[in-house]
């Protein structure tokens, strides 16, 4: 039986693909490789999320930071490579993040040990972040002790709640080009 978070993840994946004619296109990501990529024309890619099995998890994470993950950030960030995805949750327009590669996961790691160790200095609730918005200071995030899917004020720390869990935020976002 497939876990509900992984669920909502593909469905959306699948969803946001089907707004393009062809696969999705991408000139940004021309020069970095990704089991991802069907094909390469005028420096830019065309790709299709890649399924990993068996899945990847945030464990290394886990064990430099020294606490333990939210299971719905593991189901996020490892059951596909693809790129990212722009989406609208309300009135907020976001990218979630997406791993590309193996490459790119490992700058995933390092990444969240970095801001996971930043809001530990900052005596703040650790969030592990899913996605980015069009305001600097604001982060699309799952809040680690909640489950949460919480907007997340990176210069007061505040966290609103979105929605209570990673599935219902993924089946509740809007498609957006």
């Amino acid at each position: 039986m497939e876990l509900p978070e992984k669920v909502a993840l593909l469905n959306f994946t699948q969803r946001w693909i089907a707004q393009f004619d062809d696969a999705p296109k991408s000139e940004e990501l021309h020069s970095l490789p990704s089991p991802c990529i069907i094909k390469t024309e005028n420096l830019a890619v065309y790709w299709q999320p890649f399924l990993l099995i068996p899945p990847r998890d945030l464990t290394i994470v886990e064990q430099v930071v020294n606490i333990k993950i939210h299971p719905s950030a593991h189901i996020y960030y490892g059951t596909q490579y693809a790129a990212n995805m722009t989406a609208k949750f309300a009135d907020i327009e976001l990218i979630l993040l997406q791993p590309w590669s193996d490459d790119d996961f490992a700058n995933l790691e390092q990444n969240l040990i970095a801001h996971l160790s930043q809001l530990r200095k900052l005596k703040r609730q650790p969030t592990i972040f899913i996605g980015s918005t069009d305001k600097d200071t604001e982060i699309i995030a799952l809040n680690n002790l909640t489950g949460e899917v919480v907007k997340e004020d990176l210069i007061t720390g505040q966290l609103s709640t979105l929605t209570s869990d990673l599935k219902s935020f993924l089946e509740k976002l809007e498609i957006k080009n």
